[in-house]
């Protein structure tokens, strides 16, 4: 039996129905489309740093430099910052672990330690995000920490103290490695300080090689 035998009732029927599921076909491609353009667009910026040399929140005259313990344990190379992280997208982004490491053409030597925090009682002062070096950044926004990184001469190995390099790298989200160069180092482990930049720095230096 065609379609031209059908009663024009049966086929304004037919009609009727087809075109009522292309319009839901079609509305639900345009809702799908919709949604996948927004995502688009909330994820569609970028997370951007930027660091400052500053003094350590331990002391006033204790800039980026090589300090002898207290403690006897030697030198140890002390690097406190501000770090500011801005996120342009429309959805929360992750930066986490952010630490630095000492390179040596190219070549990994050491990793810092992260300090979470100076003093005690009344007196402590919490560094990173309350002691944590991960950072949650809002959407659309832009935070400021103070962190601190050290670095003891007794940690690394006789044969490997020397570098020329300080590299910043942080994971993110997707757990994929970013790695910035910071600062290029002139002298290791003498006791005097690293003359500090007055300016930011805009972590956009990509080192390929920073992955530990």
């Amino acid at each position: 039996m065609g379609f031209e035998s059908l009663s024009p009732d049966m086929q304004s029927a037919i009609v009727s129905g087809i075109i009522g599921l292309s319009g839901a076909v079609i509305g639900s491609l345009a809702t799908l489309i919709a949604i996948w353009l927004t995502r688009k667009l909330q994820t569609s910026g970028k997370v951007s740093l930027f660091a400052k040399m500053v003094y350590s929140k331990s002391s006033d005259d204790k800039a980026c430099g090589y300090y002898r313990s207290q403690m006897g344990s030697g030198l140890y190379l002390r690097i406190p910052l501000w770090l500011d992280i801005v996120n342009t997208s429309g959805v929360s982004r992750i930066v986490r672990n952010v630490n630095l490491y000492a390179y040596l053409s190219k070549k990994g030597i050491a990793s810092f330690t992260q300090i979470q925090g100076i003093g005690t009682g009344e007196k402590h002062f919490s560094l990173g995000d309350n002691g944590a070096y991960t950072f949650v950044i809002p959407p659309n926004s832009a935070c400021r920490f103070d962190v601190e990184f050290i670095l003891e001469e007794r940690d690394l190995s006789p044969n490997e103290k020397e570098f020329d390099e300080i590299i910043l790298s942080y994971f993110d989200e997707k757990n994929r490695i970013h790695a910035f160069h910071l600062i290029n180092v002139d002298f290791c482990w003498v006791e005097k300080k690293i003359p500090m930049e007055k300016q930011w720095f805009t972590l956009d230096k990509e080192c390929h090689y920073g992955s530990h």
